[in-house]
């Protein structure tokens, strides 16, 4: 009987590199990586594919001397989050991008991973991206130093649900494509001194 083929977990491929576990299962669906189900229905990644992911991660972080932008897309609407999630990766191709669809599980990413950007919806149910935003306002050295909220309600509607925290940019959706790629191209640029300078 044969051994096994050697293989990682989609939790475990997602931790190394610093994404989310639906950002790798994307990554197998695309052919970026080689996987296959066990008799569970359980994902398991090729460990050859995976380690030259990790290999090119590391590369990567050592020839540019920074590691890649941390991005964070909290949306309920999955149609807007796919839009986001493209729009980042445009942008900045080498970005690092994890998802969620609701403040709370927002707040939880960043808790975690502290991203350098969030990207978020306002009016989500659960937790809305405005309750997020005031939360991480009160916790400090948490919150990201790039924060956008995009919003497809009209100003008369944002005004009474109360005003954005200080530094927060906004958006209206539908969102205007260079404009947006040239807010996350200037957060990058700013990480990247902000890492030679430290």
């Amino acid at each position: 009987m044969s051994a096994a083929p050697r293989s990682y977990s989609t939790q475990k491929v997602a931790e190394r590199l610093g994404v989310s576990i639906q950002t790798v299962q994307r990554w197998v669906d695309a052919g970026h990586l080689r996987a296959w189900k066990t008799l569970g229905g359980h994902r398991r990644i090729d460990a050859d594919s995976a380690e030259q992911l990790f290999k090119a991660k590391t590369s990567a972080r050592g020839a540019s001397g920074a590691e890649a932008l941390r991005v964070l897309v909290v949306d309920d609407n999955a149609d807007d989050r796919e839009i986001l999630a493209h729009l980042v990766t445009q942008a900045v191709p080498d970005a690092q991008l994890t998802l969620a669809d609701n403040g709370f599980g927002g707040l939880v990413s960043i808790g975690q991973w502290q991203p350098h950007v969030l990207i978020t919806d306002l009016v989500m149910p659960h937790m809305d991206g405005l309750e997020m935003l005031r939360h991480l306002t009160r916790i400090t050295g948490v919150a990201p130093r790039h924060i956008v909220a995009v919003t497809s309600h009209s100003a008369d509607e944002l005004a009474r649900r109360g005003p954005l925290p200080a530094g927060v940019a906004l958006v209206t959706k539908p969102i205007a494509r260079q404009a947006f790629i040239d807010w996350l191209q200037e957060a990058q640029r700013q990480e990247a001194a902000r890492a030679l300078s430290a």
